[in-house]
């Protein structure tokens, strides 16, 4: 047993090395399988039997090889799904048994835009931030990473988001402040597996560091890693000939409760229509060249969209 924990654990470093190393599209399959681990391990989501056994099957099919099967399943289902849960399911599964990297990261994407409040809305932001992690961005990924933390508070998701925010302030060569981030990410328990030796690891980094910095670091806030997001060009909405829309729902209720969550974040939401389907959106805007600056903007803070011409 000793000498096959200690295979183990070297067959784990031998991994994290070659992990370095790979290209991004082999990297997404390492994210994609230990995403499907992690889903496994939480609590099933409330979405329907027919959709949990069809995504089921859709696995079993990757398993044995028939990975084009799975994913004209998995297509069908997305296509098909009767409400949001079985949609940000379908979504989720898509992408995490995705061929492509640019495939995988869509539908992450459209899953927080689409159904925010889906139970895999955590997820894939995680999965979001790690890609950003994987191509050398950390800016870019802490956006994700904070979002999981600040929006799903003691989720499955947090500790691990905690830890990334750490990483990548490690990436950045900000070893003070991600010595901070460790303590944050400890105090909300850092799983057990690869994450554990990873914390472990950047723990020795944070022995060396002066305990003058990492109390400085702990007093300082971060600098924001995006810009505000800008004021509507055009204050009066009926000067406003475009808007960035975030999501769209079938319930004023869900929609309602999308927009206070994105006006938390700073950004200026509201929800449109009197009728399903009900739109969030953001700003108004005289011209679509401002409307799309503006949507670059809330991009960089990982938040997705699109240009919407407003219904005089």
């Amino acid at each position: 047993m000793r000498d096959a924990h200690a295979e183990g654990g070297m067959m784990r470093r031998v991994s994290q090395r070659a992990s370095r190393c790979a290209v991004l599209g082999a990297a997404l399959a390492a994210v994609s399988i230990a995403g499907a681990g992690d889903a496994q391990a939480q609590a099933a989501p409330a979405v329907s039997a027919a959709m949990d056994r069809a995504i089921s099957r859709a696995r079993a099919l990757v398993d044995s090889g028939s990975g084009s099967d799975a994913r004209n399943v998995l297509d069908s289902l997305v296509g098909a799904a009767a409400n949001a849960n079985d949609l940000g399911e379908a979504l989720f599964w898509r992408a995490a048994l995705a061929e492509r990297i640019g495939d995988a990261e869509r539908d992450w994407k459209r899953l927080i835009i689409e159904v925010p409040l889906s139970p895999r809305g955590s997820d894939a932001l995680v999965r979001l931030g790690e890609l950003e992690m994987l191509r050398g961005h950390p800016v870019e990924a802490r956006t994700y990473f904070s979002r999981v933390v600040r929006e799903y508070p003691g989720g499955a998701g947090t500790a691990r988001s905690q830890l990334w925010i750490a990483k990548s302030y490690a990436a950045q060569r900000d070893l003070p402040r991600a010595c901070v981030a460790l303590v944050d990410a400890a105090a909300t328990g850092v799983p057990e597996g690869e994450l554990r030796l990873q914390a472990e690891e950047l723990g020795r980094q944070c022995a060396t560091v002066d305990k003058a910095l990492i109390a400085k670091a702990s007093e300082v806030p971060a600098k924001p890693t995006t810009k505000p997001t800008t004021k509507p060009t055009a204050a009066v909405p009926g000067n406003g000939k475009f808007s960035v829309q975030l999501a769209a729902y079938d319930t004023r209720a869900e929609a309602d409760a999308s927009a206070k969550r994105m006006v938390s974040r700073g950004i200026d939401a509201r929800v449109d229509g009197d009728v399903k389907p009900f739109r969030v959106r953001a700003g108004y805007y005289e011209t679509r060249a401002a409307a799309s600056a503006a949507l670059a903007t809330l991009k960089k803070r990982g938040q997705t969209g699109f240009i919407a011409e407003i219904a005089k």
